[in-house]
């Protein structure tokens, strides 16, 4: 399953993601063109658009790590200016995974769905 945890501060500005797992664990076991292997590729398409968009667009030497299955989107460090001016990016990710979610939930069903992804928000 793939995991989603997104901070944000009490301005409500989004300062952290990071994103663990797989859509599903044991995919040996699985054919291959499932509904995992949507939601893997919509989550890296997503996420790795921020990275993008955020170092190459906005010039802002956005810091992240990146491991299987693993990665980890920080703005600490980053000026209040540069905290705003990332809000457009980080926002759009985090309304397109829901997008996401809500697809999945209405074509899989949401039992079905928690099997692939989750999303927890939290303020820090």
């Amino acid at each position: 399953m793939i995991k989603v945890s997104i901070q944000s501060d009490k301005q409500k500005n989004i300062i952290s993601f990071t994103m663990k797992g797989h859509a599903m664990e044991n995919r040996d076991a699985i054919l291959a063109g499932e509904a995992y292997d949507m939601v893997c590729n919509s989550t890296s398409v997503l996420s790795q658009s921020v990275i993008i968009g955020l170092d190459e667009v906005l010039n802002l030497n956005v810091n992240y790590e990146i491991g299987e299955g693993y990665l980890k989107v920080d703005l600490n460090g980053f000026t209040k200016e540069e905290i705003k001016k990332a809000q457009v990016l980080l926002k759009t990710f985090e309304k397109s995974l829901e997008s996401l979610i809500l697809g999945l939930d209405m074509s899989l069903g949401k039992e079905t769905r928690c099997k692939y992804i989750k999303i927890k928000k939290e303020e820090v």
